[in-house]
């Protein structure tokens, strides 16, 4: 069951400025934030929205003024809806949503986010930079009061050699940040199915399919961090 409690905050409007919505509490949303480009922040803003649409009806708000997310999804194969930061108004028609944050947000978005989402989601990368990065991310979060115990890091483009990933995650989890204990594989089908308009699964290759199975066990992960146990992942 599904509450809802309107409460008045600030969003996006379409000139990157902030203007005031309601927004349903009672809907499970997702911010993927990533104040660097190239991280994935789309890619795991599709997929963890299709994951999400298995079981509750799901809107992905793309909140990013290039529309990535919304190109990605026009054939209109998805298992969600789409739309973009006028979404935000119609969050409480649907038991789960996922914000695809704008590139390189302003403090005031990422405050904002991370009050009224459920959860951040910060993807990023296994080099040297990424600890620098979201660190920042995470010093705007400190300074409005958002529990670190809503954020998450997720690394993606993980090419599972190497020693750089555990690494990273030493890095980030030394600088006190939760990072996620699945990765994301680095493959080619994600470039495959973002062309096409399909989610990764449905490229027809091995690799799209384990990396599909990554963003299942990924947003598993989210939903226990959430204390969420209302539905299977």
């Amino acid at each position: 069951m599904y509450w809802c409690s309107k409460v008045a905050i600030h969003t996006y409007s379409a000139t990157g400025l902030f203007s005031c919505q309601n927004v349903c509490m009672g809907t499970f949303k997702l911010a993927i934030v990533g104040r660097k480009g190239g991280v994935g922040k789309t890619t795991t803003a599709i997929h963890l929205a299709a994951h999400l649409a298995r079981s509750r009806r799901t809107l992905l708000v793309d909140g990013d003024d290039r529309a990535y997310a919304s190109t990605w999804a026009r054939g209109g194969a998805m298992p969600f809806a789409v739309d973009g930061i006028g979404g935000l108004m119609t969050v409480g028609e649907y038991e789960a949503a996922v914000i695809d944050s704008q590139a390189d947000p302003s403090e005031q978005e990422i405050s904002t986010l991370g009050r009224h989402s459920t959860l951040l989601v910060l993807p990023a990368i296994p080099e040297a930079q990424a600890v620098s990065g979201l660190m920042q991310t995470v010093a705007v979060l400190d300074r409005a009061g958002v529990p670190r115990t809503r954020a998450a890091v997720l690394l993606t483009m993980d090419t599972r050699v190497g020693s750089a990933t555990a690494e990273a995650r030493e890095a980030l989890a030394g600088a006190g940040l939760h990072v996620l204990t699945r990765t994301v594989r680095d493959t080619v089908a994600f470039r495959h199915a973002s062309s096409g308009g399909l989610l990764v699964h449905k490229v027809g290759s091995a690799a799209g399919k384990m990396a599909w199975l990554d963003y299942e066990v990924v947003l598993r992960e989210l939903l226990e961090l959430a204390g969420d146990y209302s539905v299977q992942a």
